[in-house]
């Protein structure tokens, strides 16, 4: 089998393919498509600007907002009150 025979048969192979998607891959290309979808429409149009509400839900979406701080007196001798140390306690510092 030559080159032109290779490249007839590959040709013929293609030329036949139902160019049909794995049922396993059908989420993914419908994906890819609507990424395609809005990448031409921003291409097109432009970004939109963020409206209040927009900023907003980000806002609230972020982890610090919901967080609350947990002082660690163990780690953190700057909150530590040393009026309430014991005595034996301040023995050890020479307080």
């Amino acid at each position: 089998m030559n080159k032109s025979d290779r490249i007839a048969l590959i040709a013929n192979a293609v030329a036949n393919a139902d160019n049909k998607v794995d049922a396993k891959f059908a989420d993914l290309l419908d994906e890819l498509k609507q990424e395609k979808l809005a990448e031409d429409l921003v291409l097109e149009h432009g970004l939109l600007e963020a409206s209040e509400k927009d900023v907003e839900d980000e806002f609230i979406s972020l982890d610090a907002v919901e967080r609350e701080e947990v002082e660690d007196f163990d780690s953190d001798e700057n909150l530590v009150d040393m009026d309430s140390v014991s005595e034996s306690m301040r023995e050890i510092f020479g307080e």
